[in-house]
């Protein structure tokens, strides 16, 4: 298997559960807040995001870029959890407009370092777009459902 291949097969592995929850959660409300689906989302989206950043600051050495945006990037997802979980804002959709944002800047911070992959490029629009709309989905399941 080729790099390109494992690549695409692992990024499409990891928006499985982005895609899963919530198509779980609107079909069956109980389910989701039974087995604590809305948590699990947002957790699993905090762990992709610290993950990608991790990718961020490689992609920076690796094109001799400043990676202050990366820590930059880190440091906010962390304060977004430290207030969420420390203060006990129990407000999920708060967290998920946050995480939602995050991503936002995280792509636009990702494109400028990925110009001479274009296979890459289209892959990240891909999941990006995909995360929003999940996102969205669980935000609007959210306000449905409360």
């Amino acid at each position: 298997m080729i790099l390109q291949d494992q690549v695409k097969l692992f990024s499409y592995l990891g928006l499985l559960p982005f895609i899963l929850v919530p198509v779980v959660a609107w079909i069956s409300p109980e389910t989701a807040y039974n087995n604590k689906l809305i948590e699990f989302f947002y957790s699993w989206s905090a762990l992709m995001f610290a993950f990608m950043t991790g990718t961020f600051w490689v992609l920076a050495l690796r094109n001799n870029q400043n990676i202050s945006m990366v820590v930059g990037l880190f440091a906010l997802l962390f304060i977004v959890m430290a207030s969420f979980y420390s203060f006990e804002i129990i407000n999920p959709i708060l967290f998920l407009i946050s995480l939602l944002i995050l991503y936002e800047l995280g792509y636009f911070f990702e494109k400028k370092l990925i110009k001479d992959m274009e296979w890459y490029k289209n892959l990240r629009f891909h999941l990006t777009f995909s995360i929003r709309i999940c996102h969205l989905l669980m935000i609007a399941f959210i306000f449905t459902n409360q």
